[in-house]
């Protein structure tokens, strides 16, 4: 069995046996490692008919903690993800600049690349996996690896939606 395959099978197992829901968000982060480096690992769950966003899951809760919700901000990027499902790989610490509001915060964590992917089921925008990691981690190569986590996402998100109000 190979690596990946056999880290899809620990995840599938975690999923299958899970106690607490919010364990199935552990689980995607220890996957997405497997397959791209992960330094920061979020899931934000988006709710359409709400008009809010709210993070489900955070590698670091002591910085990015699980809070309240935000309202959505439908911009082009928004739009890019929820009508194309883009995934969005920022690669250089140039290119992150004034695309985050909390830029100086995820530079102290030694984070100068992101990639964003939207997870969708049923027509309808679920949240998304947002992994940030050191400059150069994302060329190109990073966003089809990424698409690798949509499945086992959607799993995730539909867990989450079961057993929070999001």
């Amino acid at each position: 069995m190979t690596a990946h395959a056999a880290a899809f099978r620990t995840f599938e197992e975690k999923l299958a046996r899970f106690r607490d829901p919010a364990e199935t968000g552990a689980a995607l982060h220890e996957l997405a490692a497997t397959i791209l480096p992960a330094h920061l690992f979020t899931l934000t769950a988006i709710n359409m008919a709400a008009g809010h966003v709210r993070r489900v899951y955070s590698s670091h809760p002591d910085v990015y903690p699980l809070l309240g919700t935000k309202l959505i901000v439908i911009d082009d990027w928004f739009r890019a993800m929820q009508t194309e499902r883009r995934i969005t790989a920022i690669n250089t610490a140039a290119g992150m600049e004034g695309n985050f509001p909390d830029l100086a915060l995820i530079r102290t964590l030694g984070c100068n690349a992101s990639i964003s992917v939207p997870i969708m089921a049923g027509n309808d925008l679920l949240g998304t996996i947002n992994i940030l990691d050191a400059e150069g981690s994302y060329p190109d190569a990073a966003i089809e690896q990424a698409a690798n986590l949509i499945v086992p996402a959607v799993a995730v998100f539909l867990i989450l939606r079961n057993h929070f109000e999001l």
